[in-house]
């Protein structure tokens, strides 16, 4: 084996390099102490046997293995508030805006006092512009003072009667209108008993006519009509017997109607009624 092969087996090709170099310097050594430094020549020698006896690089190593991976940081505080910021410039008028259309005009026509509109009372229609939808605006209510009982309109009330003398004693229940008639003329005046028949003269007539056709809880009253509901009486309900309806003393007036009764000692009855005044 060469001396080469045994130096390069030890200390390896840069080891071997590294002596070559060394010897060099050694035996130059007075040139260097005396300059300091290689000269030019001895500078390329160096050179030439280190690119001589240079190894080839070597391939290159396994990757090692990773490293743990790093624990994450703590989070961070949140940043202070930025400052306001300058209110901006204001901005442009917008252009006007498209004309609306032309409102609706509203016509008013006067209702004569005893024409049909407002029952009579006078007042006014109002319609807007092509609306077909008129609007009544009447004079005051007829239900004030001074005031009738407008056509084919309906009032009601209670009545009642009673005695504590003897038999056959003749009594007097008192109706009144609290809003009179325009006109009591052709008032006709119907008693209905508890039992839903006309009564009168002390005579049962059959049952109620079609112009009475409520009850005493619910008196009604056809146009032209004073309808009379007995709601209970004492005694029976017989002729002679009781207290019993003859006639409407005076008939019917334009401020109410008395209702004449006979009646047993300490008889009673009591009722409502209904008016209705005449449409013509």
């Amino acid at each position: 084996m060469s001396l080469y092969r045994r130096f390069q087996d030890r200390f390896g090709t840069a080891g071997v390099v590294l002596g070559v170099i060394a010897l060099i310097l050694a035996l130059g050594g007075t040139a260097l102490a005396a300059s300091g430094a290689l000269t030019g020549k001895q500078k390329k020698e160096v050179e030439k046997i280190a690119k001589k006896y240079a190894g080839k690089p070597g391939a290159p190593g396994p990757a090692g293995p990773a490293g743990p991976a790093g624990t994450a940081g703590a989070k961070g505080d949140n940043g202070a508030p930025g400052e306001k910021g300058e209110k901006g410039a204001k901005g442009d008028t917008g252009s006007p805006g498209a004309p609306g259309e032309d409102g609706k005009s509203v016509e008013s026509i006067p209702v004569p006092t005893g024409e049909t509109g407002c029952e009579g009372n006078g007042g006014t229609v109002l319609e807007v512009e092509e609306s077909g939808e008129p609007q009544e605006i009447c004079n005051g209510s007829p239900w004030t003072v001074g005031g009738t009982l407008p056509k084919g309109k309906t009032e009601t009330g209670m009545w009642t009667v009673g005695t504590e003398k003897a038999e056959n004693l003749k009594v007097l229940a008192p109706v009144s209108f609290t809003v009179p008639l325009a006109s009591s003329a052709g008032m006709t005046v119907f008693f209905i008993n508890a039992a839903g028949e006309v009564e009168k003269n002390s005579e049962l007539l059959g049952p109620k006519p079609a112009a009475c056709t409520g009850t005493a809880d619910s008196p009604t009253a056809l146009p032209g009509t004073l309808c009379v509901y007995e709601k209970n009486r004492s005694g029976a309900l017989e002729s002679g017997s009781g207290l019993t309806f003859e006639l409407a003393t005076g008939g019917v007036t334009v401020v109410g109607a008395a209702l004449n009764f006979y009646s047993e000692p300490n008889g009673w009855a009591f009722g409502s009624f209904a008016v209705t005044a005449p449409t013509s």
